[in-house]
């Protein structure tokens, strides 16, 4: 138990201490193995670190990643902003529909709640400021709303957690709609309750057949991309991968259609913009392979599985031990990492005590993704504060009611788990 302590330990300090999280994933496991000489060769280290990239499966995230960085310079970002505009923005409070419609629209196309929240926030945040509401409320709710982006598929959470625990993708991609419309509802209902409370934008707009007629017309194509993903994927036609291609090339043609994307250059600065985000993931999912072996001989497992089974609990309770634990650490670990490090030994333990894989992977990723808006090192507050520049801070009394909802859908799916095995049981 105590070389399972210490890796963590270990790698705990180094990220407090500034250093990138893949660096600190490696220095970790080494520090490690040659404390408690574990017996790792050298010699079997590049093979584990080209291991962790080493995967069809994985080239779905590039691909998803090049997706979501060609539609932000298409402009696809502004016409799904319109068409949620003209669906819900009449009723009062509008924008608090706006905000959550968008998000799940755009989560139907980009995979991941950070990108979304930075493209919706850069319009979203200084448009709410602007029209009577709240800076902290609506960087809150633009924080808590993009949650849906690993939720709602395509995820690249998802296809981490699918590599990593041998579960299906597309049965992963369909456990995470009905949760991710959950989340929108209860978003929206907990947002007009804080917007009547507040006084924010209580009047009523006119509904305008022409504006949505106008908006479905400019922002159709962000209706059929997720439409083209889910057939291909649903009907069996494509792998994960081989849809996310497909959503590449769909997106380079609207963008060309929309006279965005005219020159050799933007392919290239949108090429550039995708190439960070996965050299980024990409250096975890390398240096994970080494992480995991060393897990592997401290017997991280076992020694969870252990504690887990001591306390005595049903499985709901044992269940809800491991949506404690994996809070508190996505508290100040980030998503993906989290994904990667524990992703496997929970799945294994979870399965155990008899919860379905598909049901524990969706509740997984959505834990995980709550800690991301919550301080202190929430990936996607600190974008969305960066935006509003609003110190976290101030953000406490509008952000707690949101994300106590979010824990209350968490609670839905942790006793209900049909509400995510029911698609998946459906199709598959």
């Amino acid at each position: 138990m105590a070389d399972s302590l210490t890796i963590f330990a270990i790698l705990i300090a180094l990220i407090f201490l500034g250093i990138p999280v893949a660096v600190s994933i490696g220095l970790a496991s080494l520090a490690t193995i040659y404390i408690f000489d574990l017996g790792v060769p050298l010699t079997l280290l590049p093979s584990q670190t080209f291991s962790g990239v080493d995967s069809f499966p994985l080239m779905a995230i590039p691909f998803f990643i090049f997706a979501g960085e060609i539609m932000n310079k298409a402009g696809i970002t502004r016409r799904i902003l319109d068409l949620a505009d003209a669906i819900v923005g009449s009723l009062k409070g509008g924008l608090t529909y706006v905000n959550v419609v968008a998000a799940m629209m755009m989560a139907s196309i980009s995979g991941s709640g950070t990108a979304c929240a930075a493209a919706l926030g850069v319009s979203l945040i200084p448009d709410m400021a602007s029209r009577g509401y709240s800076k902290e409320y609506a960087v809150s709710l633009t924080s808590c709303a993009n949650v849906v982006g690993p939720i709602i598929p395509p995820s690249t959470l998802l296809i981490l957690f699918g590599y990593y625990t041998n579960t299906s993708v597309a049965e992963l991609f369909m456990g995470g709609v009905l949760p991710g419309f959950l989340i929108g509802i209860a978003l929206m209902i907990v947002g007009t309750v804080i917007c009547r409370k507040k006084g924010f934008r209580q009047e009523k707009a006119p509904f305008s057949g022409e504006k949505l007629k106008r908006a479905v017309i400019r922002g159709w194509a962000a209706l059929l991309i997720p439409a083209a993903i889910f057939l291909s994927i649903i009907m069996g036609w494509t792998t994960a991968s081989e849809a996310g291609a497909i959503v590449c090339v769909l997106s380079l043609i609207l963008g060309a259609c929309y006279s965005t994307i005219t020159k050799f250059s933007d392919i290239m600065e949108v090429a550039r913009g995708a190439a960070n985000s996965t050299c980024t993931i990409f250096a975890l999912l390398a240096l994970s392979g080494i992480f995991a072996n060393v897990l592997v001989r401290a017997h991280f497992q076992e020694v969870v599985a252990d504690i887990l089974f001591s306390l005595g609990g049903s499985p709901t309770v044992t269940l809800l031990v491991i949506v404690a634990f994996i809070f508190v650490l996505g508290m100040v670990v980030d998503v993906t990492p989290m994904v990667i490090m524990f992703a496997a030994t929970f799945t294994a333990i979870a399965s155990d005590i008899g919860v379905d894989k598909v049901h524990f992977g969706v509740v997984f990723t959505l834990i995980c993704m709550i800690g991301a808006v919550t301080p202190p090192v929430g990936g996607i507050l600190f974008v969305t504060t960066t935006i509003g520049k609003v110190p976290m801070t101030r953000l406490v009394p509008t952000l707690t009611p949101l994300v106590l909802t979010l824990f209350a859908v968490a609670s839905a799916l942790v006793f209900f788990p049909s509400i995510v095995t029911a698609l998946p049981n459906l199709l598959f």
